[in-house]
């Protein structure tokens, strides 16, 4: 592809590389032997002549739509013809029933009326039926643009072999069988070129090459070439030689070459258009090579500045050329990540009640629950996204090194639980001293992906789909904790549906009520990769709701930390229907996901896994 000298050019045109090593074409848009013009003339040379194997799927696509034009047109005819009718019955039915109307017409006007009436009623049917039928028409002719183009391409790929120039025109080369083919494809060509008056601007682009250096300047190569086809532009060429008399430039050189042009045999303009299929498909292929190389090379950045360096690296995204000295350690790249939102609800009212109280709202949080949370960081593998007086964002990443064994949905679950104990601590010690409760929400979000991230001087600020998510997994929104106030369930995370089923997820999300009360919820995909890291059994049991007893699906399995083994169970919910009248309906076909939190649930699980051991055991005996 280096070699390749249209890579070098600025502007991907040069008419001067064109004549010496390809064929030079015409320039401007009213050009007829310009690129395009030639191109969509060999094109079509190769689907009319059945040299490229037609694809079934382009006839049946022309075939579908040429029917449905027909079709379209043909109704199109009745409603004009329908219309006619029905002006010619509108005119005699205004015109009364005077003595001449009837003397001349010889109907009644009652009669004019009725047949106008059921004309407009046939008018209207056949307008609705067009109307019907028009995007039928216009589905059929999307269609036929897809295969074309993709039949299109096929046929560009021919094209853009340059050898394929001498098996489809060149008789010499040909075995005895296929030479008959060739010479008529070759004289199919010079016909066609013929026909669109091309054929002698060919023939002077290969011509002027000898008078190219003489000439040129002040002559421009497309006013030379067109000079010995147009009688206009040998004109305008004496005219500009006259105006340069210091060069001495005769105009006999050019007369004499327009004329032999018009003398050559058909033979001769034959090996005139072989050559110029080769050359052409030669310009074709540099052509879409150049275009393909130039457009990798403007994906390249080249990174000039210490800061796009770092910003470029820190996305996995800069690609550095080193000497070996000048290599840093490789770094661990990040593949995946989990984000952990914990939301405190009623900060504002809090941070009001303990000033009141003379307590200091920045040491009350830290002590109670950001130095304890932090504590339990390091254990999994946890860093700080970022920390506010309402909120704790923290993030565990999968790398390429840690893959096999980081388990980072299952760790997420676990440390998410460990800071609803937190939160449980310290509501009961609050209540005994009278202090302000702590609300708590935790979404937890994986994403498959690393994260991005924008700078802001030293800062790092992370742009991330599972940031947005979990924010609104840890929501709860005020309707749905008035709605199950006061309501005794093991479960802390409940949905709800104000929408009508069938929509999509992405829209469906803006119809979610989420109710998350001291709850974890995870996200689907988060739910899929905790399956994959640990091993999860399932269990059905009945479980007291808001709206009484139900079948639940509960999951559970063992993640391994360190020496020990922690019990995780996982249930799964269908978000319930949220009725007008602000009572709660039947079960919808949205699933969620719960990471349970409730000691009860965990002895439930435990209990059953030991009922369930029980009764093999007996059986393996």
């Amino acid at each position: 592809m280096l070699k390749n000298r249209l890579i070098f050019l600025d502007g991907g045109k040069d008419d001067v590389l064109f004549l010496e090593q390809y064929v030079l074409l015409g320039n401007y848009a009213r050009d007829a032997d310009r690129f395009e013009a030639m191109d969509a003339l060999l094109l079509d040379l190769l689907g009319d002549t059945g040299m490229a194997a037609q694809d079934p799927a382009y006839a049946e696509a022309r075939q579908a739509y040429t029917q449905a034009r027909q079709q379209g047109q043909a109704m199109r005819a009745e409603i004009a013809n329908l219309e006619d009718q029905r002006d010619t019955f509108r005119k005699r039915w205004e015109r009364g029933d005077s003595f001449l109307n009837k003397f001349m017409s010889g109907a009644a006007p009652a009669d004019s009326k009725a047949a106008l009436s059921e004309v407009e009623m046939r008018l209207k049917h056949q307008e609705t039926k067009l109307e019907e039928f028009v995007p039928q028409v216009e589905a059929a002719k999307q269609k036929l643009d897809f295969v074309s183009k993709a039949y299109k391409a096929r046929l560009g790929d021919y094209l853009n072999e340059p050898d394929n120039a001498k098996k489809l025109f060149e008789p010499a080369s040909a075995p005895e069988t296929e030479r008959a083919l060739r010479t008529k494809l070759l004289s199919e060509l010079l016909e066609r070129l013929e026909k669109r008056d091309i054929l002698y601007h060919v023939v002077a682009s290969y011509e002027i090459r000898p008078l190219a250096a003489e000439y040129c300047p002040p002559l421009h190569l497309q006013q030379l070439r067109k000079a010995l086809v147009s009688k206009e532009e040998l004109r305008r060429v004496e005219e500009i030689l006259k105006q340069v008399p210091a060069r001495q430039l005769s105009m006999k050189p050019i007369e004499d070459l327009a004329k032999k042009i018009r003398r050559y045999s058909h033979d001769e303009l034959q090996s005139f258009v072989l050559r110029f299929a080769i050359d052409f498909l030669r310009l074709r292929r540099d052509l879409r090579d150049a275009d393909h190389l130039t457009t990798c090379m403007e994906r390249i950045h080249l990174v000039t500045t210490e800061q796009a360096r770092e910003l470029s690296r820190l996305n996995n995204r800069l690609y550095e050329c080193l000497l070996q000295d000048e290599a840093k350690p490789q770094q661990d790249q990040v593949i995946s990540h989990v984000i952990i939102k914990a939301d405190v609800r009623g900060s504002t009212r809090m941070t009001q009640d303990l000033l009141a109280r003379g307590l200091s709202p920045a040491s009350h949080f830290s002590l109670n629950l950001h130095e304890p949370v932090k504590k339990l960081l390091d254990r999994y593998a946890a860093k700080k996204v970022f920390i506010e007086g309402d909120a704790i964002v923290l993030a565990i990443f999968e790398t390429d090194s840690n893959q096999a064994y980081a388990r980072s949905v299952a760790k997420a679950c676990i440390l998410s639980r460990q800071i609803i104990a937190v939160c449980t601590s310290y509501t009961a010690r609050a209540a005994a001293a009278d202090l302000p409760t702590l609300e708590i929400g935790i979404g937890v979000a994986y994403q498959g992906s690393a994260p991005t991230y924008w700078t802001d001087g030293d800062s790092r600020i992370m742009i991330s789909k599972a940031l947005n998510l979990s924010d609104r997994l840890s929501g709860c929104a005020k309707i749905a904790k008035r709605l199950l106030a006061g309501q005794k369930t093991h479960c802390s995370v409940f949905q709800f549906l104000t929408a009508m089923e069938g929509a999509s997820p992405e829209e469906l999300d803006e119809f979610l009520v989420r109710f998350n009360l001291d709850g974890i919820e995870l996200n689907e995909e988060g739910f899929c990769k905790l399956a994959e890291e640990i091993s999860l059994e399932s269990i059905d049991t009945k479980l007291e709701m808001p709206w009484g007893q139900e079948n639940a699906t509960l999951f559970y399995g063992e993640v391994p930390m360190g020496e020990s083994v922690e019990l995780l169970v996982i249930r799964k919910g269908f978000a319930r229907q949220l009725l007008p009248d602000g009572k709660i309906g039947k079960a919808s076909s949205h699933a969620y996901y719960e990471v349970c939190t409730s000691p009860a649930l965990y002895d439930l699980v435990a209990a059953l896994i030991r009922m369930q051991t029980a009764a093999v055991a007996p059986a393996a005996v």
